[in-house]
């Protein structure tokens, strides 16, 4: 074999080795936010391609963990990771199967704060069926964001129909949460935990963040709720953790910011630790409406039938 000869083989072997890493990076690199090529955020995924539309995603956590999740790209410019959603699957059970942001153990001494599912690391449901069931990714204590929004979606809505059937859709734009830890596992553990019997009502409850309005206003809002409720609140805010008058800890006022002085927080906010007063047990405690004991307190069935989806950017 002449030197020509040789010189040939080791450039066809060359380019051959070229190709194989080329399909090598192709079969494991897809385009950023695949399964193969996972982003850290629909935040850096909009600024990465800021053409994308609304839809499922895969991001890695900063523990290296993929999962696949919505992500909006419309609202205030996008780029929001969907971390939670609360669904409501019995308004009639009380701390019963299902209920993960409250309880699922019912009244019992063992477990007087509630199953902890605002602040722990647990996981659970698919991104897929965040309108039929409760969900929670690692996003949700392991991203580091700024701001929230909230959709309230009728229950059952296919996620890809979400943006368009929401009742509401709304979103703080100040910056808020690196004061509280990046996020609201890191608000719920440091700053505001969600403790049964130990706070007082108004004194002890927690920040009240303003915030802007993509679908509804405060006045629709304040509309679906109760007339009682109504004027126990302020409309255009999301408040974290309010305390009922029984000392009961409720972790999420959504589109509302609670009075001083009030302190019947339980018809207007959710994810409840009531111990001591069975009747405001569960995900959505006390919004419904057809409790004889409750008349002008409960809120809309379109309300309480829709899920509440959480995102961060």
């Amino acid at each position: 074999m002449d030197g020509r000869t040789s010189t040939v083989i080791v450039s066809l072997l060359a380019a051959l080795m070229f190709l194989a890493a080329k399909c090598e990076e192709a079969k494991w690199h897809g385009p950023l936010g695949s399964n193969n090529n996972p982003a850290q955020s629909c935040k850096g995924l909009k600024r990465h391609n800021p053409a994308l539309r609304n839809g499922l995603y895969y991001i890695v956590d900063k523990e290296g963990y993929v999962f696949q999740t919505y992500c909006d790209m419309e609202v205030g410019g996008g780029g929001w990771t969907l971390v939670a959603s609360i669904h409501e699957n019995n308004m009639k059970g009380r701390c019963t199967a299902g209920d993960r942001w409250s309880s699922e153990q019912g009244v019992t001494a063992l477990h007087p704060h509630g199953d902890g599912f605002w602040a722990n690391r647990a996981t659970y449901g698919k991104a897929v069926s965040a309108t039929s069931d409760d969900y929670k990714n690692s996003a949700y204590f392991n991203m580091y964001a700024g701001d929230v929004m909230i959709w309230h979606v009728p229950n059952d809505t296919p996620l890809h129909d979400s943006e368009n059937r929401a009742l509401l859709k709304y979103y703080t734009n100040s910056g808020f949460l690196p004061t509280f830890g990046g996020n609201l596992a890191m608000l719920y553990t440091q700053h505001y935990p969600l403790k049964d019997g130990q706070y007082t009502s108004s004194v002890d409850n927690g920040p009240a963040i303003p915030v802007v309005w993509e679908k509804g206003s405060a006045e629709s809002y304040l509309n679906l709720l109760g007339p009682n409720a109504r004027a126990e609140v302020d409309g255009g805010y999301v408040q974290f953790r309010a305390i009922n008058h029984e000392q009961d800890a409720f972790a999420l006022c959504p589109g509302v910011r609670i009075k001083p002085g009030k302190g019947n927080v339980e018809h207007m906010c959710i994810g409840s630790t009531s111990n001591g007063y069975v009747t405001y047990l569960g995900d959505f405690a006390a919004l419904d409406h057809d409790n004889p004991n409750w008349e002008g307190w409960g809120a809309s069935t379109n309300l309480y039938e829709s899920s509440v989806l959480i995102f961060y950017r």
